[in-house]
């Protein structure tokens, strides 16, 4: 049955066993071995000339070949099996990496590589490593057609996990729609659907208008629902959840509830839990519920997902609106203000990191994030500063189509202005402003909590700093989930 990855792990140890080829079963010698072996295994590969790797012969050993497939399939399980596994998953890449340096190229010979290149950018931190090992595979995927049955995994890998921390994303529709459509046409409908899934994510990351991504979250999920890839149904379900209520079909805007879905009731998998994570932040941070935005439990299967270096596509995203749920409440909640100044500090230092280590993807985000620190630090900063920084955010995410990010951006300086500066006239401009955007992005939803959050503000009033609204957030009630 899908998912039962522990019953499907040990089945591929026993037979891989047989074959000669032994992995060790206790965790604790498994995770000395990994690192040693991923250690090993990247310094072979550096060291290795570009020619020799370019001309590498194919295996025709029938007993490697046999050996290399059953350990594709048991990384596959160790890394879906979560982190009491993960150091199967580096074991198995390692050894079919090395594999491919003695006996010669196989059908998962590009894979390997570049999962080489995600667990040394997980477990090392190295950026440029990663990324070469990535566009090795990728030359060799190219380069040999024994290669392109493993597109689809190897279109997810170095899309989802690694150049995102290097390239920009607006490049990414394209190869990770080649890989759906090569996965259909070998047979790896499982990997096609992730890519299918990750082009749905892509698209919301960046901008594009709400309808196109609700028409192709629903087209996913038929052919997932067609092919039984019941995980990658369930999660393309909770985006559209979120999507959908962005566009104001649904009250339950912070809630997966309704007769689609009801969260109490889901049997959630690590990756679909992880995605019920990010979905319930970006709607905390979108419909102003910071309270529960800031609070959300990562379990221990959601860490894996969301690691800022080697983590999936969204993690990025997840931990910007999180800081922001976080400066948030340090400026509405002043008894509390000194723990979330901490939490979002951190946070913030982990994407301002991630931005000098050129990741194009994130400069809007920090941008955002620079602004509202300085909300918080009038002592540091003047108030024509901080406006600057509002305005630099605002500029940085519209220049790079980021409309839903500049709406945003948009809407938090106006909350500057009313709440801080008592501004009352250019926070109605902003706030205008970021209403026509989030029109523009279809996403009406958002508008009518704009609507009812700054109706003062929006009639003209300036009795007082905050709204009704903001009386029920802060008492607490707005922050049930």
């Amino acid at each position: 049955a899908e998912m039962r990855f522990e019953d499907a792990i040990g089945l591929f140890l026993t037979i891989l066993a047989d074959l000669g080829c032994r992995f060790p079963r206790y965790r604790i010698v498994g995770r000395l071995e990994a690192l040693v072996s991923l250690r090993r295994t990247v310094s072979m590969v550096k060291q290795t000339p570009v020619e020799m790797l370019e001309s590498l012969p194919v295996m025709t050993n029938s007993s490697k070949l046999v050996s290399a497939a059953l350990m594709s399939r048991l990384g596959l399980c160790a890394w879906f099996g979560g982190k009491r596994s993960f150091y199967l998953l580096i074991l198995t890449i390692t050894k079919m990496v090395q594999m491919t340096l003695s006996f010669g190229l196989f059908e998962f010979s590009a894979t390997s590589f570049s999962d080489l290149g995600w667990m040394t950018l997980i477990m090392m931190g190295d950026v440029d490593a990663a990324q070469s090992f990535a566009e090795l595979a990728l030359k060799m995927e190219e380069n040999n057609k024994l290669l392109w049955t493993g597109k689809a995994k190897l279109s997810v890998v170095i899309y989802v996990h690694i150049l995102h921390h290097v390239k920009t994303l607006h490049s990414f529709s394209k190869p990770l729609l080649e890989g759906y459509q090569s996965g259909m046409r070998t047979g790896d409908k499982s990997m096609s659907m992730w890519c299918l899934l990750w082009n749905v994510v892509l698209l919301y990351r960046t901008g594009k208008p709400l309808k196109l991504i609700v028409e192709q979250c629903q087209a996913s999920i038929t052919q997932t629902d067609e092919l039984k890839q019941k995980e990658r149904a369930l999660c393309l379900r909770i985006m559209l959840k979120l999507y959908l209520d962005l566009m104001g079909s649904s009250n339950n805007t912070v809630e997966l509830s309704g007769k689609a879905m009801n969260e109490k009731e889901i049997v959630f998998t690590p990756f679909s839990h992880v995605t019920f994570t990010l979905v319930k932040t970006i709607a905390s941070s979108l419909f102003g519920r910071y309270e529960l935005g800031a609070h959300l439990a990562i379990e221990k299967g959601d860490q894996q997902y969301l690691k800022m270096k080697g983590g999936v596509m969204w993690a990025q995203i997840f931990w910007f609106h999180r800081c922001l749920c976080m400066f948030a409440m340090a400026r509405t909640n002043k008894a509390k203000e000194r723990k979330y100044m901490a939490q979002a500090k951190r946070i913030h230092k982990e994407l301002t990191n991630s931005l000098k280590n050129k990741n194009p993807n994130v400069l809007h985000y920090v941008s955002l994030l620079n602004a509202e620190k300085a909300a918080l630090n009038q002592k540091k900063y003047q108030e024509d500063d901080v406006r600057k920084l509002y305005n630099d955010a605002i500029n940085m995410s519209a220049r790079g189509g980021y409309v839903h990010d500049a709406a945003l951006a948009q809407e938090r300086f106006a909350d500057f202005l009313r709440g801080i500066a008592g501004d009352f006239k250019e926070a109605k401009y902003h706030l205008e402003g970021a209403i026509q955007r989030y029109t523009d992005w279809v996403a009406m939803g958002v508008v009518e909590y704009l609507h009812n959050k700054y109706q003062d503000v929006l009639a003209g009033s300036s009795t007082n700093g905050y709204s009704k609204y903001d009386e029920i957030q802060i008492c607490g009630v707005g922050a049930q989930s």
